[in-house]
């Protein structure tokens, strides 16, 4: 969130969302509107009753019908306020889910850095909590708030009409009770803004303590994590208290005031009716019209309150909607050769680049190993080649064309990427494995699974292939994950493939195989793979040695055995 305190709105942050719904929401509007007349009409009726029955003459038959026209006035007011309620949901739900599909959209165009600076705690509460939070005030604000303003508006000048005098007692208690209420409002977006900035932070901890608790367990932090966990709970709640016993004085102090304009009604009306100068139905008739206005109006505050807490919502999800995006344009690939051309990328925040003037050329069909220590930079070549971040200098090129001419959807369907840290949705072992091509058959997707040396174990789980794996994977171990997301990537069957660390979390028995399969499934591709156990990619026509972000040495195993005396002695130590 930007930093700034300029008071937004929702309007002017995301009202173009609600744009294609503006004939739902002007109908709701005008059946509110509606509604608020026969609101009216019906206190009218009760009027000419009083009327009626302070009069020397009472026709029985009369009052029955105004009876019946205020009671049909107030079933009508409902069945008005219900349907108008009905449209303007109707318009919000699909307003929320316009904003939910673009925000989802824009996070895929967005680099992997931002992902890393925002938590995951954070992008929930948006795409959930934020976004989820306006549907009550978008549904009922617009018909409600419209309703809500023109009764008591009306109600008033009607009041003016029959006596102005009591007109004005009404309105100046009422004025007098709401400005009472006006300190709760005091730097109302800068607090709102605080109470996110705690909730935000409340959502990070608990995300990351329940997540982490395994490792958390494991090495003995419980008190500390627990600490910053409960730290931040706490700092959420105790935001909240503060806040609330700053505003609750002006609270009680407006509602022991606005509510009760009928006082002054009485008052006033008894001096008026005891000189003679105000009649019997005169006064019964101000007496509903005081007790009637500050409900409604009361019911608009609310909405007011509500508009500064959607206007801060509203300002986030802008923020994300306008985060700079990858550069990618609408040319395919045409080739499978892969070039970086003196590309230098630093992290947000770091001084030290992750690449620094890198250059590599890899022809199309041919492997490439990176290798080297671990934080040497490898994991963001790799990643700048697949797309994930745009270089800060320099040219990453796919079959002689600059990633940035190349559309997503091409990058996305010509490049197979397996992260050491895999990640599988919570559906079937072999629909996780077919999300590589979802049009192959059941067969085809074993025989991936058997290529990646992962078969045996599937078929030994509780359902098979159609076991879930769990949230994130979590029911299966670091390498049958991998070994399924490696099945997952060769069912992908795309020309280039990026593998890091695919290998990692397997054991020498599976590993093997596995290298066995992804050497069988990469032939004819082009073929860029990270590892540490430089066993596994001492046949690659080209082994790149990265340290502190540059290439120190390209070539064969055994020419770098022969000019790179750092990879020789990893050699020496992995033998």
């Amino acid at each position: 969130m930007n930093s700034d305190n300029k008071q937004t709105s929702f309007f002017g942050e995301l009202g173009s969302f609600m744009k294609p719904y503006g004939v739902w929401y002007g109908i709701s509007v005008a059946i509110s509107a509606a509604a608020v007349i026969s609101g009216l009409a019906a206190y009218a009726f009760a009027g000419m009753i009083a009327g009626k029955l302070f009069a020397e003459s009472c026709d029985i038959h009369t009052l029955m019908i105004y009876a019946a026209l205020a009671a049909l006035c107030k079933v009508l007011n409902g069945v008005f306020i219900n349907v108008s309620t009905w449209i303007s949901h109707h318009a919000a739900y699909h307003t929320l889910s316009d904003i939910r599909k673009a925000v989802s959209a824009k996070l895929v165009r967005l680099p992997m850095g931002y992902f890393e600076k925002n938590g995951s705690g954070r992008l929930k509460a948006v795409l959930t909590d934020r976004i989820e939070g306006m549907e009550q005030t978008l549904a009922h604000m617009l018909p409600e708030l419209t309703a809500n303003l023109l009764a008591p508006l009306a109600m008033m000048i009607w009041g003016f009409f029959i006596d102005w005098r009591l007109a004005v007692c009404i309105l100046v208690w009422i004025i007098a009770g709401f400005a009472a209420t006006g300190g709760m409002m005091k730097n109302y977006p800068e607090k709102y803004a605080g109470q996110i900035a705690a909730m935000k932070s409340m959502n990070q901890a608990v995300t990351e303590y329940v997540g982490g608790i395994e490792v958390i367990k494991n090495f003995g932090r419980a008190d500390e994590c627990y600490g910053k966990f409960k730290a931040a709970v706490y700092g959420h709640a105790e935001y909240n208290i503060n806040w609330q016993r700053e505003t609750q004085v002006f609270s009680s102090l407006g509602m022991a005031i606005a509510p009760f304009s009928v006082f002054p009604v009485l008052i006033a009306g008894i001096i008026f009716y005891s000189n003679g100068t105000l009649a019997p139905e005169t006064f019964f008739m101000m007496m509903l019209l005081s007790m009637g206005i500050f409900r409604p109006l009361m019911q608009a505050m609310s909405y007011f309150d509500q508009l500064a807490q959607m206007g801060t919502n509203a300002k986030e999800i802008k923020d994300i909607l306008d985060e700079p995006e990858l550069k990618r344009g609408d040319r395919e690939i045409s080739g499978f050769d892969i070039e970086l051309s003196d590309v230098t990328f630093s992290y947000s925040g770091e001084k030290t680049p992750a690449a620094d003037h890198i250059s590599l050329k890899v022809p199309a069909g041919t492997m490439l190993a990176l290798v080297g220590l671990s934080g040497s930079g490898k994991s963001t070549a790799a990643k700048l080649i697949a797309g994930f971040w745009d270089a800060d200098s320099g040219r990453v090129l796919i079959g002689g064309r600059d990633i940035s001419q190349l559309s997503q959807k091409s990058l996305n369907q010509k490049i197979a990427y397996v992260d050491q840290d895999t990640f599988l949705f919570d559906i079937s072992v072999m629909d996780n494995i077919r999300m590589g091509d979802p049009s192959a058959s059941d067969e085809e997707v074993i025989n991936a699974a058997k290529a990646a040396g992962c078969d045996d174990f599937i078929r030994a789980l509780p359902n098979g292939y159609d076991t879930l794996a769990g949230a994130a994977g979590g029911r299966l171990s670091g390498g049958e994950r991998q070994r399924i997301a490696i099945a997952r990537a060769m069912m992908k069957n795309a020309p280039i493939m990026i593998l890091d660390e695919a290998t990692a979390s397997s054991d020498p028995e599976n590993e093997a195989s596995i290298q066995e399969a992804l050497s069988a499934a990469s032939r004819g591709r082009t073929l860029v793979v990270i590892a540490h156990r430089l066993s596994t990619v001492m046949n690659a026509e080209q082994i790149a040695y990265v340290k502190n972000g540059r290439i120190e040495a390209v070539g064969t195993h055994s020419e770098l055995l022969e000019i790179c005396p750092d990879y020789a002695k990893q050699w020496a130590m992995s033998v």
